[in-house]
């Protein structure tokens, strides 16, 4: 009965130690995907703001009443992030939380007097998030090596 009860636990053992194993083989592609999800993050967090603050300040009127409608469309930056969303076709879960960025935006003078959007930087950012990164990640999926053969 013994050595009956000691073979099952040799087999579990032996199946956790493979479990094991194969995580920890694993433990370099998941890191690097890890780095890779966390650029595509910051990279649509940085296109989505551009297109934030280009919306509003487009919004801002040349000359008179600068203050006024900025103080408006921060009253109201949740229509705004939607307007903003609809016209740039941005996903609305890649916008900031709303009530950091307004107040963030209430300690900016004057929106106006942000540089225009350059948007041959923007069309950079889109060809890295469609080309460069998916390259990326199949690079990380080629240079995986499973546990059996090393």
């Amino acid at each position: 009965v013994f050595t009956n009860g000691w073979s099952q636990n040799e087999a579990l053992l032996a199946r956790e130690k493979t479990d094991l194993m194969a995580e920890l083989s694993d433990l370099p592609r998941n890191a690097a995907l890890r780095r890779i999800n966390e650029l595509v993050k910051r990279t649509r967090s940085v296109k989505v703001h551009a297109y934030i603050i280009h919306y509003l300040r487009k919004q801002i009127p040349y000359t008179f009443g600068k203050k006024e409608k900025q103080q408006r469309l921060i009253g109201r930056l949740e229509n705004e992030f939607v307007q903003c969303a609809r016209r740039y076709n941005l996903p609305l879960g890649d916008f900031p939380h709303l009530e950091e960025f307004r107040a963030n935006l209430l300690q900016i003078k004057d929106i106006s007097k942000f540089q225009k959007l350059d948007k041959s930087l923007v069309k950079e950012m889109d060809r890295v998030l469609a080309n460069d990164i998916a390259k990326l990640l199949e690079k990380c999926s080629i240079q995986t090596t499973p546990m059996e053969e090393l």
